[in-house]
This record gives structure tokens, C-alpha cells and sequence, in this order.
């Protein structure tokens, strides 16, 4: 078993190796399927045993004072928990898998994950305004980042697979495999690969196969047959577009200003949160949980559209105070009630005013779930995918592809509001944002450019020792000492300077009792400063470390030793950059 790994752990390094990587991709499918579906148990197991008719969404049933302090004492129970944490170790959800990918190469803290999984199970059982999405992108993340960190598989691949692990998770919780692959691309890696395709598809497809041999190939939300009814409708579209615009701002508008104004209290803001939650729960039954129940409601129309529009604004306020707070639960679900009920309430109006015009009030509440979600990720091909899955009717795109762009537009142009997650980081000085180039560096290894025809020799090496090593024609001769690695040497240079006897005279050094040998940091020659990096390591991390150890080349060692049996090549700063300017 080693063996293999140590195998697959090289074939990867040194090229993309597609089989290896579509096992790869299935394997973390398999494993993420399986941690959200525990995810799940965990959450729905024990409100189907606590709340009436076994139903895990019938928070309304409780007593006003259950509902009150059941939120409350959840949250209390989250702080006390955090607060045993250390500060690092409380980052949970999609912001944080974006923090991770960009800035720590995709290695995912096991403290972390334990830390989402069980404050997202708080979260649902307390009856927490929350959504299980988040937390599922989060535990796929790390199933994903974790196996590949056990396989000590390289940075680029680690990436792979947390991509994989993040599309089953999206597949697992929507039973939307299409959706779950372009969510991983869109929103978390950002670009699209062919290599990085092939894992994530079959990773998203291995989660759905699970998911469904549990909980049957029913989709999340009970859909009516929907269709548009007449082109005239058009003119209520563009309306509902520039209103899921117009809430989607204002959800991230709260978002951002209740994280500026959180206090820095651990205990005050989870304080504050619990009794949010327990006020709202008071006053509106229905703000309780995840609230599929109530989306379901929207789409067969069997809600006024006064209740739609209160229960619309009452989710967008709790769920961005929530978010700001520091809530460590989803955005997505609620992002979808949002939207079913705000679309619910326009079609509502559409129907009271021109009943011959406008399509059933179901329809307007799917186009509404897809554009809410698209401006708050601005992630308008997730939405459409999402909403062609759910609905199994490719009818529905076309008037869909209209609101959901008009709502893009409104909420980034019209208000100026980026992405939730991105816009959440740049509070904490982060940013997301990646440049074509950067992105080319981190989907590719040292090993890919590196110069693997070289020799390791000793710094004090005889005439022989020499002869021996240039007898493979290598490019470098890395060099050795008591301190380590201490630089590359051109093996030209060696070799022009063993042909020239009056030369070679000059630069001989005679040790005692031994043969005289040839000080390789004194002989002429064309010599590269040296530092160490991982075959595991991408071409950006070699371009950071050169930078930040002021070196022109890197050795690329096996395994976690640095030693002169571990070095397998040797990368150079100019050839990363011809790299990226004649290769790609």
C-alpha cells in the first residue's frame, strides 16, 4: 500500500495523470456523500424524534417560549464551545474554504472541520434561521482536502480534490450533479480546466449516486409543472429581476455592516445572535430551520403575498445579521427562501393585475430562488443549472437566463455590491480575486517544468568524483555541504574546466592524506543560489519562496526530508517565466 501511494504520489507530481486523478475524484465523491449524508442524520435524526408528526421542519408547532429560548440556548451552547477553540480554529464556511484555496494552497484544518460539523448541527436543532448548504460546502472541502493531504499528494491536487469534495457536497445536498460541478468551478476555483473537469464531474456524480441510493433521486424542493404562459410576461421578468437585484444588495449591504459592528466579544456576539434568532422565531414561526417547508409552500402557491413579502424581508434581515455576526451556518438555503418567496409574491401581484398574462405563482418563486442565488454568489450558470435540475423542464431557461443576468446587473452595477463570500473576506484584508497567470502557476507542479537531469555531488569533490558525475551529460550539479544544499553549477562550466590541465592546476586544492579535489563554490562557473521546496509544491508557491529567500532556483526534494537522496531536480526562477510566457 505504500508502494502505491509513493507511485501515485510521483505520477502525479510529474504530470496530470488523468486516471489517477479520476479515481481520485471518485474516491473523494464517495467520501464527501458519506460525510453530508451524516451530516444530515445528525440534524434530521433528532428533530424528527422531538418535533410533532416526525417532521424535521415543523418548528411552528413548538410553544412560543420553546421557540424562543431553544435559538438561544443553541447559540450559547456554539459560544461555549468556541470559546474552548482557538481563533483560527472557529473559521467555518464557504468564506473560509475560499481563504484556504487562495492563500493556504487548499489544506483544510481538521479542527475546523469538527468545528463546522458539529456548530452546523447545533445551528439546525436549535432552530437557528440557517441554511445546511454552507456547512456541506465546508465538510466537502475538507473530505476532500484531508484525503489528499493523507496521500501527501501535491498542492494543485490537494486543490482538486477539495473542488471535488465541494461539487459532491452541492450534489449530495441538492441531488443537482451539473449544479454541484459549476458551483465548485464558478464560485470556489474560479476558472475552468479540462483536468480539473474530469475529477470534479466524477466526483459530483459519485455524490449524487449515494446521496440518492439513501434518500431516492426525489430533488430538494417539491416543483409544480411550470411554463410560461405568454411573451407578454416579459415586462413582469425584468421586474422581478431588478427586484432579486435590489434584495440581494440588501442582503449583503447587512451582511457587511453588521460584521463591521459585531463586537469583538466571543460570548456578547453569540449573545446576540440567540436572541435575534429567538425574537424572530417568536414573531415568525416560520424563520425557524432551514425552511424548505415554506419554500415548498411558495412554489405550489399556497401562500398570500403579504406572508411572502413579510416572510422575505424577515429572512433577509436574520439571515444578514446572522451572517455578519458570525453564525457558523449557510447562506445558500436561505438565499432560496428569499427568493421563493420574493418571486412568490411578485407572481401574486402578476396574477391579481393581468390573470390572462401571467404564469402560475410557482414559477415566479423558481425564477426568483435562481436569480436570488445568482446576485448574492454572482454565479449566474450555478443558478440556471440549479434551476434546470430542479425543475427537469429546459423550458424555464430562457425566461430565466433574463432575470437571472438582470439580477447580476442590479446588484453589482446598479449597487455596487461584489460577491457575499469575496466581499466577506476583503473585511478581514483578504481577497479572492486571481489573475490568469497566477491561476496557470497553482494548477501546475515544480515537477512540471523542473530539470530532473542533474547530479548531486560534494562541495570539496575530486577529479574522479567529477568524471563520474558528468559522465551522465547532466545540466546541473547540485552542490552540498556540511549546511545542506548550497547552490546549483552549470556542469559545462565543470566540464570545460576538467578539459583545461593549466586551469584545472590552478583551481586544485590539496588535502591532506587525500586526493586533491576542487572547491565547486570557488571554480568559476555559472552558479545558482539555492533554497528547498516540495515536488508537492505548485509553480506560484516555487515563484513565492524564490521571492521571499532572494534564491534563483529551488531543489525539489521526496518526502518531508531535505537531504541529497531526497532531491529529484531543480527548478529555475527564468524558467518558470518562460514557462508562462511561451507554454501558455
Amino acid at each position: 500500500m505504500a508502494s502505491f501511494i509513493r507511485r501515485l504520489r510521483i505520477s502525479l507530481a510529474q504530470g496530470d495523470a488523468l486516471p489517477q486523478l479520476a479515481l481520485l475524484g471518485v474516491l473523494a465523491g464517495l467520501v464527501t456523500s458519506g460525510t453530508i449524508l451524516l451530516f444530515r442524520f445528525a440534524i434530521e435524526g433528532p428533530l424528527m424524534a422531538y418535533l410533532e408528526n416526525g417532521d424535521h421542519e415543523n418548528f411552528e408547532a413548538l410553544a412560543p417560549w420553546i421557540r424562543f429560548f431553544l435559538p438561544l440556548s443553541g447559540a450559547m451552547l456554539i459560544a461555549v464551545i468556541f470559546a474552548r477553540l482557538s481563533a483560527q480554529s472557529r473559521m467555518v464556511g464557504i468564506s473560509h474554504v475560499l481563504e484556504r484555496l487562495k492563500h493556504h494552497q487548499g489544506h483544510m484544518p481538521f479542527s475546523n472541520f469538527v468545528a463546522q460539523f458539529f456548530a452546523g448541527v447545533i445551528c439546525a436543532l436549535s432552530g437557528q434561521s440557517a441554511g445546511r448548504e454552507g456547512p456541506a460546502v465546508h465538510l466537502g472541502a475538507a473530505s476532500g482536502s484531508i484525503m489528499g493531504r493523507k496521500f501527501q499528494l501535491p498542492s494543485r491536487h490537494i486543490q482538486l480534490l477539495l473542488a471535488s469534495g465541494v461539487a459532491a457536497a452541492i450534489s449530495a445536498s441538492f441531488n443537482t450533479p451539473i449544479a454541484g460541478v459549476i458551483f465548485a468551478m464558478e464560485v470556489i476555483v474560479m476558472g475552468y480546466s479540462f483536468v480539473s473537469l474530469i475529477p470534479i464531474i466524477l466526483a459530483s456524480v459519485a455524490g449524487a449516486l449515494l446521496t440518492r441510493l439513501v434518500y431516492g433521486a426525489e430533488p430538494a424542493f417539491t416543483v409544480p409543472p411550470l411554463q410560461m404562459r405568454s411573451l407578454l410576461e416579459f415586462p413582469f421578468l425584468l421586474v422581478e429581476g431588478l427586484v432579486m437585484g435590489a434584495l440581494a444588495a440588501l442582503l449583503i449591504w447587512i451582511c457587511v455592516k453588521s460584521a463591521q459592528k459585531a463586537p469583538k466579544n466571543l460570548w456578547l456576539r453569540f449573545l446576540i445572535i440567540g436572541l435575534l434568532n429567538g425574537l424572530f422565531a417568536l414573531a415568525i414561526p416560520a424563520m425557524m430551520g432551514i425552511g424548505y417547508d415554506t419554500v415548498n409552500h411558495a412554489l405550489t402557491g399556497q401562500l398570500p403575498w403579504m406572508i411572502l413579502i413579510s416572510f422575505a424581508l424577515a429572512k433577509l434581515c436574520i439571515t444578514g445579521l446572522n451572517l455578519g455576526l458570525g453564525q457558523p451556518a449557510g447562506a445558500i438555503g436561505p438565499m432560496l427562501f428569499i427568493g421563493a418567496c420574493a418571486g412568490g409574491a411578485i407572481g401574486e401581484v402578476g396574477n391579481y393585475f393581468a390573470p390572462e398574462i401571467a404564469s402560475a405563482t410557482g414559477y415566479y418563486a423558481m425564477l426568483g430562488m435562481a436569480a436570488m442565488m445568482s446576485a448574492c454568489l454572482q454565479a449566474p450558470l450555478t443558478a440556471l443549472m440549479t434551476l434546470l435540475e430542479l425543475t427537469n423542464n429546459p423550458n424555464i431557461l430562457l425566461p430565466a437566463m433574463l432575470v437571472v443576468v438582470i439580477a447580476n446587473l442590479t446588484t453589482s452595477e446598479v449597487f455596487k455590491q461584489k460577491a457575499l463570500f469575496p466581499r466577506l473576506l476583503q473585511l478581514r484584508g483578504l481577497s479572492t480575486d486571481t489573475s490568469p497567470v497566477e491561476l496557470m502557476l497553482r494548477q501546475n507542479s515544480v515537477l512540471s517544468v523542473a530539470e530532473k537531469n542533474i547530479k548531486v555531488v560534494p562541495k570539496f569533490a575530486s577529479i574522479e568524483t567529477l568524471q563520474l558525475a558528468l559522465s551522465g551529460n547532466p545540466i546541473w550539479l547540485v552542490i552540498h555541504g556540511e549546511k545542506g544544499i548550497l547552490a546549483a553549477l552549470a556542469a559545462s562550466d565543470v566540464a570545460n574546466l576538467l578539459m583545461n590541465e593549466e586551469s584545472l592546476k590552478e583551481w586544485l586544492e590539496v588535502m591532506e592524506d587525500e586526493d586533491p579535489v576542487l572547491n565547486l563554490m570557488a571554480i568559476p562557473g555559472q552558479r545558482l543560489t539555492c533554497h528547498s521546496i516540495s515536488m508537492r509544491a505548485n509553480l506560484q508557491e516555487a515563484l513565492d519562496i524564490m521571492i521571499d529567500e532572494k534564491v534563483e532556483c529551488l531543489t525539489i526534494h521526496y518526502g518531508k526530508e531535505v537531504n541529497t537522496a531526497s532531491v529529484m531536480g531543480i527548478i529555475e526562477h527564468d524558467k518558470i517565466h518562460n514557462y508562462y510566457r511561451y507554454v501558455h
